[in-house]
């Protein structure tokens, strides 16, 4: 019967795939087992026995169709008792319908001793007493505890054992009876132990129970052990009951432990969040708190003024910037209008602005306001005018007004204004400005049919005032001319400074030339009045060229260059007088454009030459030296001389460029000249103005001596006496310099300037060159011819050496020859001879030929004399 509960234990726990060995074990327990059908079937009653095994085989399969039909597992069953009591009922159900058939098979037998009932009450109490032992045995978990438990937990199992052993040795030995004793021992055990150790002291007792019957069968009657059975059946029944029982509330226990504990977390979770919440809040009310703090040290501390504005345009804030802009402290204006301390001018204004961002719907808006404060100053505020959140408890939407200073910013703007459009010296406009009132000008005199007019002027020679007088003396001079010049024109002309001293006057409408030269003589007799400067007073003279528009133009450029040109023509014509613009100045200006891109061209492809005229010393009638002279040979005007370009050169700064070409042929051509004429011949050329003054001269010339190669002393440089008397407090450090070049120094022109003697001694020449212009008059001018001697006198006193340049006439010899000159130069002895012709010179000269016999020595032909008669 023990088969049964294994088999459907197994099923429960392991599926169906067990049928095989359920059905073995079938055989086994009725062939092997069972009593009645066992006498049967060695009887040779086959059928019984197959029948048995059939129904032995089929009933666990039945029992588990009738769980499943209820959905009950073999967990549930164990662990709900409301679960195991309906299974039990299933059972003792499924258990009737299988012992009946076994309990007719039974009556088949012969060795039947009992009636049918008892036979089925015995076969179902029997299987129902089987699946109480054997299926809690096999459904449980019997995964061993850790062996520190297992010794913890073996003291009770340890206490039961001991009872189960007595009551044992009681039952079979001394008292049958006992048999009752095994209640109590097998609630111990279901009320004691785990569910699988309670099944297994159960199901031991159980079978102790049954064994002891077993030994009693043959003094108990039929019906006495069939009681017996039932009895077991039943402890056994009610102590699994207990067991379930008490594990189902283990369970619900285990489950209200598990929700209380959930709710518990649930329960310290919301007291977690109302603990964030209060932590939350609280640094929400302490950054309120702070927030208020540092909005009101803002609001006092700030250096711009903010006000705050209610529904009614009513201060409702006011801070300390506030207080010192205006003057009022913040008891005084609480509850007054805002436009009540806004400048009478700006108040229409203001109040727009605040009625425009309430009612429109702007996020802001800003308006420049000047202010007065306490103290009388002006301010320029630029006032930010914003929302401020509405009020939740009013509904009032408050405005909020940040001033910012930007009285710097304008004074800024305006000084950046003027540094754009003004000269920061005189205050008068400027080139740009200038140029954009011209303009403007212009197209009125086309529009309404008038005429406008562009003077052009400028202080003459300036340069020398700034040298004399210095930088401080020219900036009041020209800082005079500007007040002078306002003092000559209307309030609705123009002057402006164009730079240095040249300045512009724009006539918006004028009558004609007429107009234009009355405005400019009264301009030209104002400039003349002295002008106080530190260390006395000077009179200056101004040069004007006068344009008309439109006539002579309708564009700036145009009028402004032919004001230049007119202004150039005055200079040109004596200073200190007034020129109107007319074509031929164009056509001259075009011509001079014209020269300077072709002396540009002749520089490059190498149009330039020297032509050479020698120093004669008239005692030995030997070549002493050689000067310098430049030549252009231009391709459509022949041979031109320095005065047909030399200005041109100066003026568009080709001049150094030449210059320096100059000198680097000379050097070369010394050594040629030293080569053909056996010794030293020392070759002079002239300084320019830009070329004594250049920083980098003395560099350039030490360059050119090195590249050459020459003896610096075959170097002779000409400075004018006029270019020593426009600087002449830099004349030393400039001759100093050039002298320690080991170069030889000549004053050109000598006796042209007042300064001469004062020159012959303090600075560093080593020859003079008396001025051509003072010999032209020899002997006839007897003043010229006193000056010459005493100049030639002068300078052999002082051991230099004299040159007198520009000896045409036999008269202009002797009279050289009377006063003891040694060296001259002129046409007298040799016209300027290009460089293709020194090797003749030479030549000629080696053969016998000197000068001191008065021959003149002419290689050139009558044209080439013609063009080259003329010297720098």
């Amino acid at each position: 019967w023990l088969n049964s509960g294994f088999a459907l234990g197994l099923l429960l726990r392991f599926g169906t795939g067990l049928w095989p060995a359920i059905i073995l074990g079938a055989l086994v327990s009725i062939v092997f087992v069972t009593g009645p059908l066992a006498a049967a079937t060695l009887s040779g009653t086959l059928l019984l026995t197959s029948a048995a095994i059939a129904i032995h085989a089929l009933a666990p399969r039945l029992l588990l169709f009738l769980l499943k039909q209820t959905g009950i597992t073999g967990r549930r069953m164990l662990r709900s008792y409301p679960v195991f009591l309906v299974a039990v009922g299933l059972v003792a159900l499924g258990l009737v319908l299988i012992a009946l058939p076994l309990s007719i098979l039974a009556q088949l037998s012969t060795a039947n001793v009992l009636s049918l009932p008892q036979e089925l009450a015995l076969i179902w109490s029997s299987h129902l007493l089987g699946l109480f032992v054997a299926l809690p045995l096999v459904l449980g978990n019997w995964r061993l505890p850790p062996a520190p438990q297992r010794l913890r937990q073996i003291r009770e199992p340890a206490l039961w054992g001991a009872g189960y052993l007595a009551l044992t040795f009681l039952m079979l030995y001394l008292q049958p009876m006992a048999l009752y004793l095994l209640l109590p021992l097998m609630i111990w055990a279901a009320t004691r132990f785990s569910l699988r150790g309670a099944a297994l002291a159960i199901g031991l007792s159980s079978l102790t129970g049954l064994t002891v019957l077993s030994s009693l069968s043959t003094t108990l009657a039929a019906q006495g052990l069939l009681f017996q059975q039932c009895l077991i059946m039943m402890m056994a029944g009610t102590s699994l009951y207990v067991r379930i029982l008490l594990e189902d509330r283990l369970r619900i226990e285990a489950g209200l432990e598990q929700k209380v504990s959930e709710r518990t977390w649930e329960l310290e979770q919301k007291n977690q969040e109302l603990k964030d919440e209060i932590y939350v809040r609280e640094h929400a009310e302490r950054s309120f708190r702070r927030s208020s703090r540092h909005y009101r040290a803002l609001m006092e501390t700030a250096s711009n003024p903010i006000i705050v504005l209610d529904e009614s345009c009513r201060i409702r804030q006011w801070n300390s910037a506030a207080e010192q802009l205006f003057g009022y402290s913040r008891e005084e204006v609480l509850g007054q209008e805002l436009i009540a301390f806004i400048p009478t001018s700006h108040q229409d204004e203001m109040a727009w602005k605040i009625t425009k961002i309430r009612n429109s719907g702007l996020a802001g808006d800003s308006i420049e306001v000047p202010v007065t404060d306490y103290s009388g100053s002006e301010h320029n505020i630029l006032w930010n005018i914003n929302h401020l959140e509405r009020d939740e408890e009013t509904g009032d939407l408050s405005l909020i007004l940040i001033g910012q200073d930007i009285s710097e910013i304008r004074a800024t703007q305006h000084r950046l204004h003027l540094l754009a459009h003004y000269d920061i010296l005189t205050g008068v406009a400027n080139r740009r400005l200038f140029e954009d009132r011209c303009k403007q000008a212009m197209a009125r005199a086309q529009r309404y049919g008038h005429s406008c007019a562009l003077i052009s002027l400028d202080v003459d020679h300036f340069k020398r005032i700034n040298d004399t007088l210095g930088h401080e003396a020219g900036d009041e001079l020209l800082k005079e001319m500007a007040r002078r010049l306002r003092h000559s024109i209307r309030g609705e002309d123009t002057i402006a400074r164009l730079g240095g001293d040249e300045f512009a006057v724009l006539l918006n409408t004028v009558k004609g030339a007429e107009g234009c030269e009355k405005v400019a003589r009264n301009i030209l007799a104002r400039l003349t009045e002295p002008v106080k400067v530190p260390g006395g007073e000077l009179v200056i003279t101004s040069s004007l060229g006068i344009t008309l528009a439109p006539e002579d133009g309708t564009d700036y450029t145009t009028l402004l260059k032919n004001a230049d040109m007119a202004m150039y023509r005055a200079k040109k014509n004596g200073r200190n007088n007034i020129q109107f613009f007319s074509n031929g100045m164009n056509h001259e200006m075009e011509k001079q454009i014209k020269v300077e891109q072709e002396l540009g061209e002749a520089i490059s492809q190498g149009d330039l030459d020297l032509w050479y005229q020698p120093v004669i010393n008239l005692s030995t009638g030997r070549i002493m030296g050689l000067e310098a002279l430049l030549r252009w040979h231009h391709h459509r005007e022949g041979l031109l001389s320095p005065a047909d370009f030399i200005e041109i050169a100066e003026q568009t700064g080709q001049l150094l460029r030449i210059g320096g070409w100059i000198c680097h042929n000379a050097c070369l051509q010394a050594r040629a000249a030293e080569a053909m004429h056996g010794r030293p011949t020392p070759i002079s050329i002239n300084l320019s103005h830009r070329q004594y003054h250049h920083p980098l001269l003395s560099e350039t010339l030490q360059e050119i001596l090195n590249q050459t190669g020459i003896d610096s002393r075959l170097l002779c440089l000409e400075v004018d006496e006029q270019i020593l008397a426009q600087r002449p407090e830099d004349a030393i450090n400039i001759l100093e310099r050039l002298k320690r070049l080991g170069v030889t120094l000549i004053l050109d022109q000598f006796g042209r300037g007042l300064s001469s003697v004062r020159q012959l001694r303090d600075l560093p020449f080593d020859q003079v060159k008396v001025d051509r212009t003072l010999l032209a008059e020899v002997p006839g001018d007897n003043g010229s011819s006193a000056i010459v001697r005493t100049l030639v006198e002068l300078a052999r006193e002082m051991d230099m050496g004299v040159i007198a340049s520009g000896v045409e006439t036999d008269e202009q010899l002797r009279y050289l020859q009377s006063i003891g000159c040694e060296m001259v130069q002129g046409h007298r002895f040799c016209a300027p001879i290009p460089s293709r012709e020194l090797p003749e010179l030479f030549a000629a000269t080696r053969a016998g030929h000197s000068f001191h016999t008065g021959i003149q020595f002419d290689l050139l032909t009558q044209a080439e004399r013609t063009r080259g008669t003329e010297h720098n």
